[in-house]
Order: structure tokens, then sequence, then C-alpha cells
């Protein structure tokens, strides 16, 4: 009789993965960047997820993806997720480009890694290994929820339910490294399991399949730690062209106490390149600089594609995210950065569903927003990729500028602050003109689709300096801000008298949600009030708590913790100041000082409401903007309702 001992990693199922009937809300098939987060996001939103993975951690702790770009980090403050990330990672602020076939070698451009112009807070990249983001996005998962990573388990077949594929439980198969098999039901199954991804080979069965073309370059990545180097700019992103071919570098944050730095270099396609062959184009491409280190930490030699997903969902019930759904190279360091805003978008919209606040048509504006953002990023990938592999093989100097200029076209896209959603049940369609104060200072005010802008405002309450951002943190509401302008104007407090009394009305989408059984209206809606009238205003603190904007018997639209002054003044990101004149003299002080690129009321001036007329502006849990009204009247605040009618349960 031989004694059976239990391999480390085998299961007890029940205990794992609960009993074997049950249904779980989200099986998210792997724990890289979209895994992780999408876990997270879920978690933070009340939804606890079922998470496998097929590899041990060990597996996911060094290289891959390096950096996260300005939206990412704006997401992650949303998610109360900014200091871990902003502690463990090291900011770059600056670009170099190098051409060593000068004599002597010199850099050709130095600029910011990312203009002004772009009106974000975090205006840098932050370098950061992808094992360290995955395991702080699962950390925080586990204190959250309690639900951690199951390894080593592959989901290796899913499939609809036959008699009701539309609402029946999702049917996963999962296998473990160590021989066991099992059916898990979930309500929906995410695909996040990487560019070789089993769920989306299963999803040939429903005719998803991945479509694109593969490049005929072949590039190396590799980390080095404990460097030393007397090359300049080792401490800023550099392009270095040459006659052997073109090096990125980028820093990194340190590993085991020591220094790091990565290096990407395109290699021979005509052979299998070794490691000690990129070190030698290393050594070559950077002479006579010299780099040395003690030690090589990760390697890898991968062939450029572009690919993506003729579908990223089927039915809405199983999923694709990350690079499960589209595949691209690393250069435009948008890999790690666009899994995890797919993640973002999909646990936002599974979480409203799962906890009855929207209607699950929402799920199929996922595939609606991210396959357009994945179409334009493996079009653009594409090119920059032949751009690279072009990079300083020509002797014509102009055609070393390609490059800088290529990236400064696509600055916005690779911060992610440009992508705007299509109108869709989630997005109103709503046209778009530029004010002429908004043309005045350079900017084109809030976009329907696209983030909201940030602005540093006071709390009422308080006069506590506050970023407007952090008014509408990723928790599953939607933030209305209404922006009136000026507090003491005529008739102003008449006119949010009458706004107060059409939101509480009987019948109207508050007092619906307020009838609902599960919860109340504000935890599916929450309101925010800006004006332009001083924090210090004794006036307006008298109308606030003199009970005209409402008492304790009568709800009120806002409080003075939910009140914030615009009245904060700010130099324009949009403007070069550096030409900027002096101050014009004129009637109006307000736009004689945007004209010099001050702005004295820079929310309003950004987001572009008339502060005399005064606007509503509606935006979405993930923080995108979902519709925008002119006025704050009886009638904008009906166009506000329809909006929400049309995916909210009431």
């Amino acid at each position: 009789m031989s004694l059976q001992v239990p391999t480390q990693n085998s299961s007890t199922f029940k205990n794992n993965f609960g009993a074997p009937d049950e249904v779980h809300p989200v099986l998210i098939a792997g724990a890289g960047p979209a895994g992780t987060l999408l876990a997270l996001c879920l978690a933070k939103l009340g939804v606890r997820p079922l998470i496998v993975d097929s590899n041990h951690f060990i597996d996911h702790e060094w290289g891959r993806g390096d950096a996260l770009m300005c939206r990412t980090v704006e997401v992650l403050r949303s998610l109360g997720m900014g200091e871990p990330f902003m502690a463990s990672g090291k900011r770059i602020h600056q670009r170099a480009y190098w051409d060593m076939t000068a004599n002597p070698p010199s850099c050709r451009t130095l600029s910011d890694f990312f203009p002004a112009e772009l009106d974000i807070e975090d205006l840098y990249t932050l370098a950061i290994r992808q094992g360290l983001v995955e395991k702080i996005l699962t950390d925080e998962t586990t204190a959250t929820c309690g639900a951690t990573v199951l390894r080593p388990w592959s989901v290796v077949d899913v499939r609809l339910d036959e008699k009701d594929p539309e609402s029946g439980p999702v049917v996963a198969t999962i296998q473990s490294q160590y021989g066991e098999k099992r059916e898990v039901r979930a309500r929906y199954v995410v695909g996040c399991d990487g560019g070789r991804s089993k769920v989306r080979q299963v999803m040939q069965k429903y005719g998803v399949k991945l479509e694109g073309d593969a490049h005929d370059s072949v590039w190396s990545a590799m980390d080095v730690v404990g460097f030393k180097t007397d090359f300049p700019d080792a401490e800023k992103v550099s392009v270095v062209a040459s006659a052997h071919g073109a090096v990125m570098i980028i820093p990194r944050e340190d590993i085991n106490g020591k220094n790091c730095i990565r290096f990407y270099c395109e290699v021979d396609r005509g052979r299998t390149p070794s490691l000690d062959d990129v070190v030698g184009t290393v050594h070559k491409v950077f002479h006579p600089y010299t780099f040395s280190w003690d030690d090589i930490n990760w390697f890898t030699i991968y062939t450029v594609g572009q690919r993506i997903a003729s579908a990223f969902d089927v039915k809405e019930r199983i999923f694709l995210a990350g690079d499960a759904a589209h595949l691209h190279s690393p250069k435009g360091a948008l890999g790690m950065n666009t899994s995890l805003m797919d993640a973002h978008n999909l646990a936002v919209k599974i979480a409203l569903v799962e906890n009855g606040a929207a209607k699950p048509t929402i799920l199929s504006t996922y595939a609606l927003e991210r396959r357009q953002v994945a179409t334009h990023l493996v079009h653009m990938d594409a090119q920059l990729i032949q751009i690279y592999a072009d990079h300083g093989k020509s002797d014509n100097p102009e055609d070393i500028k390609k490059l800088v200029a290529f990236q400064a076209e696509h600055f916005a896209f690779q911060a992610g602050t440009n992508i705007t959603y299509a109108p869709n049940c989630m997005v109103g369609c709503v046209s778009h003109a530029p004010s002429a104060m908004a043309k005045l200072i350079g900017g084109e005010g809030l976009i329907v689709g696209r983030r909201l802008l940030p602005a540093l405002v006071r709390r009422f309450s308080d006069g506590l300096p506050w970023t407007i951002l952090d008014a509408a943190p990723c928790d599953g509401r939607f933030t209305i801000f209404v922006c009136f302008g000026d507090l003491a104007a005529p008739g102003r407090v008449e006119q949010l008298e009458t706004l107060r009394g059409s939101v509480y009305r009987s019948g109207g989408v508050w007092a619906r949600l307020e009838m609902r059984s599960t919860s109340r209206a504000t935890s599916v809606l929450r309101v925010r009030g800006v004006t332009t009238t001083s924090h210090l205003s004794a006036e307006a603190a008298a109308l606030l708590h003199g009970g005209r904007l409402g008492s304790q018997a009568e709800p009120r639209l806002f409080v003075t913790s939910s009140l914030y002054s615009d009245d904060v003044p700010c130099l324009s990101p949009y403007v070069n100041h550096s030409s900027a004149t002096t101050i014009p003299t004129r009637a109006d002080i307000l736009t004689a000082k945007a004209a010099a690129g001050i702005l004295l009321h820079p929310l309003h001036q950004k987001w572009d409401i008339d502060i005399e007329a005064g606007g509503i502006v509606v935006v979405r849990p993930d923080g995108h903007v979902g519709t925008i009204t002119r006025g704050i009247d009886s009638a904008a605040w009906l166009k506000v309702e329809k909006y929400f009618e049309q995916f909210l349960v009431l």
C-alpha cells in the first residue's frame, strides 16, 4: 500500500472554488495587468471575483511591461491606489534623441516626456515593472474582498449555457498544472490570459478570430541592474540612432537596491540572436560611451506583430481584455497601459449590472469603446515600428527627425488624454463647438466621451485646496457637476431652487431610484456644485445656510462639503508663456487675463462652461464625460434624466 502525498499546489475544490454548483459573479482567466486591475476594480465596487492563473507568481515577477502612462496613473489615483505606485516607481520627465552617426555623437532633440497642453496632473511616465504592478493590485484585492489568485490553474474551455445562452451561467473548464480538472460556473468569464489566450482560442467556436499581420522585424528587451555608464542621458528615455541599428533605453525603478535600465534593441531577423549578440550590439551602438552592469535581470526576443480579435465578447457573457484581445509591440509603452484601461472600462460596467444599478445592455459598450482604441493602437504601432526600424539608417539628416515628429503627433494618445468614446447609451450625442473663451486660451473644453479635465478648486466647507478629480472617485457612482458661476449673480439662487425642485420632483429619476428596494439614489448618483464665488464669501455662506437651497426637512442639491469654489487662478496649460505679452487693457478682466494665459476661474474656463449660463456635466464612474448641458434650468435637467433613462434600472 503506497502513501499518497498531496502536491503543494493541489486544491480542495470546495474550499478554493466554492460548491460545484456555485455561480460566481465573474471568473477572470489570467493575473496579468488586465486581470489584476479587473479584479481590484470589481472588488472595490462590491463584486468578489474568482481569479485563476496558469503560472506561479515567480513567472510574473520580472521583465515585461515597464511603465505607466499619465491616464493610467490618474485612474489608479481614482481607485485610491496612487500612493503605493508613486512609492514604488520612478518618474521620468524627459526624452532624448541621440544621433551616434554624427561626429561627435550628439543629442539632436531634448524634450519633456509629455507637453503641458495635455492638461494632466501627473505629467510624466512612471517606470515600474509589470510584476510589481500585478503584486500591488493583487495584494489590494485580497485586502479588499479576500480573493486571491488561484495558481496554477488554466481555463481550457468556455461554453455558454445551451438552453439559455443570454442569461444562463457560463461554464468554464479549468485545469491544474497538477492534473486536476474542474468545471466552474460564472455569470461572466473574462479572458485576460495574454497573447496566447486560451479563452480567445476557444471563442473560435463562436466565430471569434485573431486578425492582422506580423511585421518583418525582431527586437530584444534586456534589463540590467547595478549599471554604470558615462552616457549623459541614462536618466531619460533615450532613443539612439546608429549605423548598428536603433536602441531605446528606459530608466527603471531600483531592483533589489540597485539601479536598473532597460535596453530595447533591434536584432538581425536572419538568425536567432543570442544574449551575447544583443550585449555586443548595445556596446557598439553606444560607442564611444560605455555601459557596464552587475547582472542581467531579464532578457527576451520578440517578433513584432499587430493583431486584434475580431470581437471582444460573445453575447456580452464572455469577454477578452488586454493582450488576449490585441497584440502589438511595446514601443509605444502601451501594452500594459491599454490592458489596464480595458479592465477598468469593463469592471465598472460589470459592477453596475451586478449591483443592479444598470441594465445589462451597457455591457455592449465595452467592445464599442475599447475595440476602437485597440484598432487605433495597432495601426499606430505598425507605423512606429517601421520608423524605429528605419531610424538612423538614412544619410538624410531630416529622416532622423521622423521619429520625433511622429511621437509628438501621438503624444495625447500615448498619454491616454485624447481617447474619446463614440456616442452610445453611456455617451451622449452632444455637438462640440468651443466657445470664444476656449479658443482664446487655446483649449477645447470638455468633450463628451473623453476624460474629465483636472482643475484645482477649494472646498467651500473649509477652504481646502482640492483637485476636482478627487470629487469624482471611481466608486461605482456617476458624478453630476452643477457649474453655476457666481452664486450671488441676480436670479442665480432662484435658478438653483428651480433646479432642486426638478431633480427631486415626484416621478423623476432621483425619486424613482429612491423607490427601489435594493439601494438609494445616492448609491448611484452624487451631485457636486461648482461656483466662481470666493470660498471666503460670507454672503454665499449665508445663502447656503439660510435654507433657500434646501433645509433639514428638504433634500439639498449639495452642502458646503460638496460645493467647490472655482477661485484658484492658474496659468493656462495651453498657452506658450515664453511668448506671452503684457496684459492688454480691456474692460473684461476675465478675457484680458485669459488672453495673457492667466485663468481666473480655471474649471469653468477649461471645461468651457459659460459662467453666466452655467452647465451640468455628468461623469461616468470611469472618469469619462457622459453628457453635458448648457444651462442649469429644468430643461437641462430633463436632458440629464434622458441620458440616465437609457441604461439605469429605474
